[in-house]
């Protein structure tokens, strides 16, 4: 994908040509005037001025087409890949409002839920979708995955889109973590004897984080599945389980007494090493990073691949062969988007509950993620089908 500009695009480099057209105008009348100037005794400065007006006429629909934004009053769809009220959704319909703030030309963003099909209905359409910027999408990670693990109707390739940037979702916060009662307190003890942990599902991305962890880590395991969030913490709180993978943040906000009574052990973290720690919290200090623990180029690409979903959480994308032009248009409002003070409260508030907005992403930095999380090596592949979908033995 290109992502340069020529010097001469957009409507300033419009408007110069119309003003270097309306200086040729004027001085090609000057000469064809000169001779009929003399012989009527016609005030040469009066006669210059009289052709400018004509020329300014002749050149002024030029300059006030040039200066129409790009999306004069025009509708603009954005489709997200799931229901209403979702996350997802969540995320759309707040950029969007503040996309038809910068977007220039006061344009009506539309959102199109097409829930169903994990994503791929969207991504159906996006790959063929209108290249005139009146059609985006909401493009997450899991939607990256389809056309790689063979899922009927995935026919489209993820790095043919066209990306905007995103904001930030947030970082990588996933920690496995045993209760206290396990008698567990520190990684020697966890490698030493056998744990159980629980999962919500095969598939799940904690059972993913949790199995890579038990992996590097050389992990004697014992897996128990099939629980809902609320019920996984019930089980760890009875001594069912021992322990979980789990959102440090979302933890913290939905079971605050057991960090205030240290009632959990923080063991290692799925962030990588330089965004330590997880979240800022007293009980995470300290906490290593399962980066530490890959050996084989395999392993720490699946790292680094649940960690580029901080760019890929609410990334945006029109479709293949869109002129750079008009992913520029998206990408500046963007830009302007995160600089507003009611975006970053509203963003805080919606989606990242209630810690601080980091950052906008640029187009460029979207677009290396999406080629970090599509690296999909055959060895690759494996690795990841095992960990992510195998039962537990």
């Amino acid at each position: 994908m290109a992502f340069g500009r020529s010097p001469g695009s957009g409507i300033r480099g419009r408007l110069v040509f119309g003003s270097l057209v309306l200086e040729c105008t004027v001085n090609r009348l000057l000469r064809s005037g000169a001779a009929v100037a003399a012989e009527a005794r016609v005030n040469p400065t009066m006669l210059k001025t009289i052709l400018f007006l004509i020329a300014a006429t002749l050149v002024a629909p030029l300059s006030l087409q040039a200066a129409q934004p790009v999306f004069q009053d025009k509708t603009i769809t954005l489709m997200v890949g799931s229901g209403a009220g979702g996350r997802q959704d969540r995320i759309a319909r707040t950029l969007a409002k503040y996309l038809t703030k910068y977007v220039g030309g006061n344009p009506t963003f539309v959102i199109q839920n097409l829930p169903g099909g994990r994503g791929i209905p969207a991504m159906q359409k996006l790959n063929k979708g209108p290249k005139d910027g009146t059609l985006l999408s909401m493009v997450i990670s899991s939607y990256l995955e389809a056309p790689y693990f063979g899922v009927p109707g995935a026919d489209y390739n993820p790095r043919n889109f066209v990306y905007t940037g995103a904001p930030s979702t947030g970082k990588q916060r996933n920690v496995l973590f045993v209760h206290r009662q396990s008698g567990i307190k520190n990684l020697e003890d966890l490698k030493s004897r056998d744990v159980t942990l629980g999962a919500l599902s095969v598939g799940h991305r904690s059972y993913l984080y949790g199995r890579l962890a038990a992996e590097l880590l050389a992990l004697k395991v014992r897996w128990v599945v099939g629980y809902t969030t609320p019920e996984l913490y019930v089980a760890i709180e009875r001594g069912e389980v021992q322990g979980r993978v789990n959102d440090a943040a979302s933890l913290l906000a939905e079971r605050p007494e057991w960090f205030e009574k240290r009632e959990i052990i923080p063991l290692v973290a799925m962030t990588l090493p330089e965004e330590l720690p997880p979240i800022p919290h007293r009980l995470m200090t300290g906490v290593p990073s399962i980066m530490q623990f890959a050996k084989t180029e395999v392993h720490k690409n699946i790292v680094r691949k649940i960690n580029s979903t901080e760019r890929l959480g609410g990334a945006m994308a029109l479709p293949p062969g869109t002129p750079d032009s008009i992913r520029k248009v998206f990408e500046d409002a963007l830009m302007k988007t995160g600089q507003d003070p009611e975006f970053r409260k509203e963003w805080e508030s919606v989606v990242l509950e209630g810690h601080p907005f980091e950052e906008m992403f640029t187009a460029r930095q979207v677009t290396d993620a999406v080629e970090i999380y599509t690296d999909w090596r055959p060895e690759i592949i494996e690795a990841y089908k095992r960990l992510a979908h195998e039962p537990p033995k």
